[in-house]
């Protein structure tokens, strides 16, 4: 068995990139591998006597899409749709034809897989414990916290509370 002790050890950091959007004064992010487009055009059919946390349809270039009020599932108050909000719409592995309803957008954000951390019990934030699974981790960046969603849950998490 042979040894080099010149040998170096290389580390490969995996890099993740996040479409990062803000909800009530908190910068949250999803892979954005799993985002299909971001609207601006905020036109929402509402749904009567649906969940609180669906917020209805939205019809883009003949399809329609299913649109979550995040606010409210992760706990936070509602808030009227205005010139800064988007809808951010996934692709379809991540579920059938549906999106989130956010506050506005930021940039895209570059982290290293190994500077998110689980959450774990460590409530940064008042979130809706009810939902806390779809907050996948966190991450430190220089100025402030990416709160990263984990999308695949966001709709089993509306199910989950209607069932």
């Amino acid at each position: 068995m042979s040894s080099n002790k010149n040998e170096k050890i290389r580390i490969i950091e995996k890099k993740i990139q996040f479409c990062s959007f803000y909800i009530a004064d908190h910068l949250f992010g999803v892979n954005i591998l799993d985002v299909k487009e971001i609207k601006d055009e905020v036109s929402i059919t509402n749904v009567f006597h649906a969940p609180k946390e669906i917020k209805g349809f939205i019809n883009i270039r003949g399809n329609v899409h299913l649109v979550l009020d995040i606010r409210l599932m992760l706990g936070f108050n509602k808030k009227k749709i205005d010139d800064l909000s988007r809808v951010v719409l996934f692709k379809q592995n991540i579920g059938p034809s549906f999106g989130i309803l956010v506050d506005s957008i930021s940039d895209m954000v570059v982290a290293n897989e190994n500077n998110i951390e689980e959450l774990g019990n460590k409530n940064i934030i008042n979130i809706d414990h009810n939902n806390f699974e779809i907050i996948k981790g966190i991450c430190k960046l220089e100025n402030e916290l990416l709160l990263i969603i984990e999308t695949k849950k966001l709709l089993e998490a509306v199910n989950k509370d209607n069932v």
